[in-house]
């Protein structure tokens, strides 16, 4: 039963930016090995972004892009994204 145990996921820290132009700072959660693009193809409508204090599901189709932020700005900001495995980090290229 290996399907039924479930697999630990990793925050991944982004910033999502919308056509409106609103940047949205947060956490999309990935599993080994996977990368933040390959939860932006998944079929799902909506990707759920962790911010300080809410989760946010964000309609895929709203997006413009998606930055994956660089250790210097995870550092400088690092009251947004309390979750990190930085471990994780370190050893994928996500």
């Amino acid at each position: 039963m290996p399907n039924d145990l479930k697999q630990p996921k990793y925050g991944i820290p982004v910033r999502v930016v919308l056509g409106s132009g609103e940047p949205i700072l947060g956490l999309v959660f990935v599993q080994w090995g996977q990368r933040v693009r390959d939860t932006l193809n998944e079929k799902e409508t909506f990707l759920p972004v962790k911010t300080v204090g809410q989760l946010r599901l964000v309609n895929k189709a709203a997006i413009v892009h998606v930055d994956l932020l660089s250790m210097e700005e995870i550092d400088a900001q690092q009251e947004l994204f309390p979750e990190i495995d930085f471990e994780y980090l370190s050893l994928n290229p996500f």
